[in-house]
């Protein structure tokens, strides 16, 4: 029964993805993940265990809160979803290269991390310190225990290559920031985004953060014109970039080889 382990990654997910819902409606506003139950923002009535199955509730419900009839957003499907397909997917990638069982805990840690900081950039324009702080240190711990993966022979090896990747990863966009400032006086970037590349930099060093840089510009731009052209956004609006930045971090956790050569060869 080859598809039972990835079925259970996959479920485990959608639980996980639930759980990415609460912290993604309560970090936000300064309340605990833990305590109290889930409730119906509408009406405060605690949602039933049955009533809070990832997917399965949504489509049993039309949607809808089962005590007050108030639509329940699309988002918490999506983000089950979302992390019940990224768990899976690490599932796979580690045994397509065989790599130490032990980094699929880690890879589960870094995307719903980037899930969950996704989903509030996109609601509240806002990335929480008590996602990239955490996200960074974890970073740093992997390569000290795991410094081969960063090219690392030692500990040190591997702590000195993860804090050079935080410090150029973080720098980088603090620069555009600074320049921002001071070519066209506003913030052309927070520094929510600017710890989270400092965050994927020390996960995956120096090199794969800038290139994530140059993925987010990409699919931002593409997206923002696609907005603007169906007159759903203006040239002046504003656009949360925390998402795009974890689209590229996750596009060269699984592919950073092959696409550091594709962007390297642009250059040659």
């Amino acid at each position: 029964m080859d598809w039972l382990p990835p079925l259970v990654v996959f479920l485990l997910g959608l639980a996980v993805g639930s759980f990415i819902n609460v912290c993604a409606y309560r970090l936000p506003r300064g309340k605990s993940v833990v305590r109290p139950r889930s409730a119906c923002p509408a009406c405060s009535v605690p949602i039933r265990w049955y009533d809070n199955i990832p997917i399965l509730s949504f489509v049993l419900l039309k949607g809808r809160c089962r005590n007050c009839g108030a639509g329940i957003s699309r988002r918490y499907p999506a983000v089950e979803l979302l992390t019940g397909v990224l768990f899976a997917w690490v599932y796979f990638y580690v045994a397509a290269f065989s790599l130490r069982p032990f980094l699929i805990p880690f890879f589960w840690y870094f995307c719903a991390s980037l899930v969950a900081l996704s989903a509030i950039d996109i609601e509240h324009y806002i990335i929480p310190d008590r996602i990239t702080y955490p996200l960074a240190a974890a970073g740093l711990a992997l390569a000290a225990i795991y410094p081969a993966r960063l090219g690392g022979g030692s500990l040190l090896d591997g702590l000195r290559l993860s804090a050079t990747g935080l410090v150029v990863g973080g720098g980088s966009l603090y620069l555009i920031r600074v320049l921002g400032r001071v070519l066209f006086k506003k913030e052309a970037m927070g520094m929510g985004d600017v710890k989270l590349l400092a965050a994927v930099g020390a996960w995956q060093g120096w090199p794969p953060a800038l290139l994530a840089i140059f993925l987010a510009a990409a699919a931002a731009s593409v997206v923002g014109v696609a907005m603007i052209a169906a007159k759903k956004a203006r040239w002046q609006s504003k656009l949360p970039f925390g998402p795009y930045l974890a689209l590229g971090a996750l596009a060269t956790l699984f592919y950073g080889p092959a696409l550091l050569n594709w962007y390297l060869g642009l250059y040659r």
